[in-house]
């Protein structure tokens, strides 16, 4: 349902910071080298207008990112406010699950373990959203 990507950028930071300890655990320390970061950036916040379905540039958004290459491979860690040891962990995980061969597919279940519960979190949130709803046609 969720991409990868967004179930580690909405998992708690520490949760994503364990998954990759044990990404690290498995290579030497010199496997790890930063290309940039961590370090704080603004990107703008692109949003869809509902009826006419434009895009517009709502305002720009703080985030903390990090480039890395884990044993030659690239990875791209970005989340929103400051938390360069989230953005660090997800830059990890990144660039562990692109790896040739997915040799870290033991770390795809409990990912996807993160998104079921990503999943029912939103649909608590929907469902108390939707219990204050007024029904306007019926005044």
């Amino acid at each position: 349902m969720y991409s990868v990507t967004h179930i580690l950028s909405c998992s708690p930071a520490q949760v994503v910071a364990d998954l990759a300890e044990v990404v690290l655990a498995r290579y030497p320390a010199a496997a790890v080298t930063l290309i940039t970061g961590p370090r704080m950036a603004l990107v703008q916040l692109r949003v869809v207008e509902g009826v006419a379905e434009s895009q517009f540039n709502a305002g720009e958004v703080l985030v903390s990112e990090v480039r890395l290459e884990l044993a030659g491979q690239f990875g791209f860690g970005m989340v929103i406010g400051r938390a360069f040891k989230h953005a660090t962990a997800l830059a990890v995980l990144d660039a562990a699950l692109r790896m040739p061969g997915d040799p870290h597919a033991d770390l795809r279940p409990r990912i996807a373990a993160l998104g079921q519960a990503l999943a029912a979190e939103q649909e608590r949130r929907f469902a108390a959203a939707a219990a204050t709803r007024v029904a306007f046609d019926t005044f």
